[in-house]
């Protein structure tokens, strides 16, 4: 091996001083890469840096490597690279903002410790590496960002970046260096024989496996955040299908909890940009805040806060893909605060809520693999995942290095012919929506399996892709416009709640219950059902209460809920006991599909 070669395979000082000597070393230096300038009194050896000192040299750390001065975009948030081995030889990384300098700088010292890197415990010393790292020049630069993912064609994680090596330096300079979950075992063969093969065939399990590949396609193909929400009751298998998604990006403990505040969340999503966010048992979450802070989440931008200073601080932002579970819907939580407030439709397809049920008495599962039961099947797969973890999704990233524009097209073309194959002719813009979201997901998986990430066949993403959004579908209730739904059901349940207690029998009816805070009226038909009568002010002030009525009023005519009056008009002039002649809205007992109230 050259030096050269050493020093382009990432060697440090040290390790090239072993296999060439010093003097070959410090040749190859200075061919290879710029190199700091150190403030006066300070060296480095294969000891580590010293500084001189009264009575001899002072060991201030262990040995490592000024890789680079940084800073960020706008020329600010600038700072310094290094890089040292542990005493197991495991390279580590580290981009400290200078600003970290300006106290006693002992998170600094954490971290540094924390990477295996000895750092003297003296106070003399301590303030030494202060002005060492305050002082130390290097001519390289490197671009310094505060969140993961893609940047100037490279991919930053907390820990590494990357890259092709063409363009600028970009490195992690953000508060998830030291503490983060982007940690790798095991080997990508491991799991893809472990979590992978044994995921085949389960479409929930495929699906969200799919999905721990959509992050970094986000961007380039002009998707919006947003995710999946796996519900079903406990012990069903949502946390098998959480864990094997972990794997793609790290350990176990990447899976994190809807147990968090929206400040907090709000840390976790930005550490998770163009990647994988998991969040699991949503009852954790308070039901108060469920529905805007998984709004926020999929909205991607925090709340604008106010610095000291009394100036706007920027607000924090991402785009990240997630995946969540609980036993109840996001829309069922935020309800259960007690104030039956219901989340916005837009909101509830850019969080698709999915049965993790699958449907075929096996739980989550479709089939089981060989394995005698569904809990076997689960041990082994989050068993393979955690041996297993947090490779195939840098790989997958490391596949698109280069070519993330033209995936990109093919992507956004596979994206139009899942729809084109799974959209009901009825379909509403917002069903639209969630089955594009759909087609992400399978074109994504179906990108892995093409790179050689996901060992299935060609055709298994979008096949379970197909199966999920035909069940979400099914479960939503038909391919019309989701406010529709809910105007319905608000004035079914206003008349079921009501039916006997604030509606009067009319018509001959020998029932002459009085009735206290009527609400209106109803009567017996013809045909052996009922009908409820309404006055207008009811109508408008009670059962329409934060709607349109007149566009309910239109929706009901339209799906023969409602009798109009025959002139255009959607409420009728009835004789009513007491009032007299009444303009009133008039319900047919259709409204609850032929049940009685």
């Amino acid at each position: 091996m050259t030096e050269e070669a050493a020093f382009a395979k990432g060697m440090d000082h040290n390790d090239a001083a072993n296999e060439f000597g010093d003097d070959a070393v410090l040749s190859s230096i200075n061919k290879a890469i710029p190199q700091p300038k150190f403030p006066a009194g300070f060296t480095m050896n294969a000891k580590g840096l010293f500084q001189e000192a009264d009575d001899g040299p002072r060991q201030i750390t262990g040995p490592f490597k000024v890789v680079a001065q940084t800073r960020d975009r706008f020329s600010q948030a600038w700072g310094v690279l290094l890089q040292w081995q542990d005493d197991d030889d495991e390279r580590h990384q580290l981009a400290i903002a200078r600003s970290q300098l300006a106290g006693d700088g002992r998170e600094v010292r954490q971290a540094l410790l924390h990477g295996g890197l000895y750092v003297s415990p003296f106070n003399k010393d301590r303030n030494a590496l202060q002005t060492f790292l305050a002082s130390v020049k290097i001519d390289r630069r490197a671009r310094a960002v505060s969140r993961v993912g893609w940047q100037d064609g490279s991919f930053a994680l907390p820990d590494r970046t990357i890259e092709t090596g063409d363009g600028d330096m970009v490195v992690y300079q953000g508060v998830a260096a030291l503490d983060h979950e982007f940690r790798s075992a095991g080997t990508l063969e491991g799991w893809q024989d472990g979590v992978a093969a044994l995921s085949a065939g389960n479409s929930r399990l495929v699906v969200a496996l799919c999905a721990g590949f959509v992050g970094p396609l986000l961007a380039a193909t002009g998707s919006e955040g947003g995710g999946l929400h796996l519900r079903g009751q406990s012990s069903i298998g949502k946390s098998t299908a959480l864990l094997a998604a972990a794997s793609i990006w790290g350990p176990p403990s990447f899976v994190r909890q809807w147990r968090a505040t929206a400040n907090g969340l709000e840390g976790v999503a930005e550490q998770s940009n163009d990647c994988l966010l998991i969040l699991d048992e949503l009852a954790q979450l308070d039901s108060r805040e469920a529905g805007s802070v998984a709004y926020l989440l999929a909205n991607g931008s925090g709340k604008s806060r106010a610095a000291q200073t009394g100036e706007a601080r920027t607000a924090k932002r991402w785009l990240t893909f997630f995946l969540s579970s609980g036993e109840v819907s996001l829309a069922e939580h935020a309800r259960s605060d007690g104030r039956g407030k219901r989340s916005p439709a837009g909101q509830e397809v850019r969080i698709l809520d999915v049965e993790a049920d699958a449907g075929k008495g096996l739980g989550l599962f479709d089939t089981l693999q060989g394995f005698p039961n569904g809990d076997a099947l689960a041990r082994a797969i989050k068993d393979a995942a955690a041996e297993h973890y947090g490779i195939a999704g840098p790989e997958f990233v490391r596949s698109l290095l280069g070519s993330a524009d033209l995936e990109a097209a093919r992507i956004k073309a596979g994206i139009d012919a899942f729809a084109q194959a799974n959209l009901p002719c009825s379909a509403t813009g917002q069903v639209a929506r969630a089955c594009r979201r759909f087609g992400l997901i399978a074109m994504a998986g179906e990108l892995a399996i093409h790179q050689g990430v996901l060992p299935w066949e060609r055709g298994a993403a979008v096949a379970a892709a197909k199966a999920v959004f035909a069940n979400w579908l099914e479960v939503r209730g038909g391919a019309g416009a989701l406010e529709d739904r809910a105007a319905i059901e608000r004035v079914a349940e206003f008349i079921s709640t009501h039916g006997n207690s604030r509606f009067q029998m009319i018509d001959g009816s020998s029932d002459n219950t009085i009735v206290h805070n009527r609400a209106g009226f109803k009567r017996e038909t013809g045909l052996g059902t009922m009908e409820y009568l309404i006055p207008s002010g009811t109508w408008r002030n009670e059962v329409c209460q934060g709607l349109n009525p007149k566009s309910v009023a239109s929706l009901l005519v339209k799906d023969g809920h409602m009798v109009p009056d025959g002139k255009g008009k959607t409420s009728r002039s009835e004789t009513l006991p007491g009032l007299g002649k009444t303009r009133c809205y008039v319900i047919n007992q259709s409204i609850f599909g032929g049940e009685d109230a």
